[in-house]
């Protein structure tokens, strides 16, 4: 029999249950009402919180929908970062994300657009957000392009760190056209721009010149 006394979850452990259950319920509510359908009232009643809890957790709708982009955010977490020196970006798996992230729901698309523009108005807690996620994602795409580079399929000259910079505009942008044309191939779009920006195709030319081999 286990007579070992049973620990009582402290004030903190609550705190951030309760947030995550806030959190949760505004990620329900913004798949199914979108983000201008959402408030504090339906957060409280979907949360099972009072809307003074909410508001003191998070003072503003606004700070609740950064907090739900955050936990809806998952495109960093979804391509597979390969550590080793010689890691290189994994076009294939990056098609597959981006089409995974524009089919799960256009809700989302919609939020992360209009906060991402909110973001640019000094104070706003999309901010600090975007800031993050940015430095981030390059770090991500910086170092791979550069793997990239060492594998022959990006051109030497290139700065990874612009380059990743470059490509993170081109998904981001193909994501908010993806919201008022959804008739063209996300995926395909972004790794054909990765392509061109990294001179994929003139490397792997230059590759099948220099090959004695080939017989050219």
């Amino acid at each position: 029999m286990n007579t070992a006394p049973s620990r009582k979850r402290g004030p903190y452990q609550r705190s951030r249950e309760r947030r995550e259950q806030i959190v949760l319920a505004v990620v329900d509510l913004v798949d199914e009402l979108g983000h201008d359908g959402v408030t504090t009232a339906q957060v409280a009643a979907r949360s099972g919180s009072s809307e003074p809890t909410v508001l003191y957790h998070y003072p503003t709708k606004d700070h609740l929908l950064v907090a739900a982009l955050e936990r809806m955010d998952d495109i960093e977490a979804a391509i597979l970062v390969d550590t080793d020196e010689g890691a290189i970006l994994d076009l294939d798996a990056l098609r597959s994300n981006a089409d995974a992230t524009v089919s799960i729901s256009e809700n989302r698309l919609r939020l992360f657009v209009v906060l991402k523009g909110q973001a640019a108005t000094p104070g706003h807690p999309a901010g600090e957000y975007f800031t993050r996620r940015t430095e981030r994602a390059m770090a991500i795409f910086a170092r791979l392009i550069a793997g990239r580079q060492k594998a022959g399929l990006a051109h030497p000259g290139l700065d990874p760190r612009e380059t990743a910079r470059q490509v993170i505009a081109l998904w981001e942008g193909l994501t908010f056209m993806r919201l008022t044309d959804p008739t063209f191939d996300v995926g395909q779009s972004l790794i054909d721009g990765i392509r061109r920006l990294t001179c994929e195709n003139w490397m792997r030319a230059l590759a099948l010149l220099n090959d004695p081999t080939n017989g050219i």
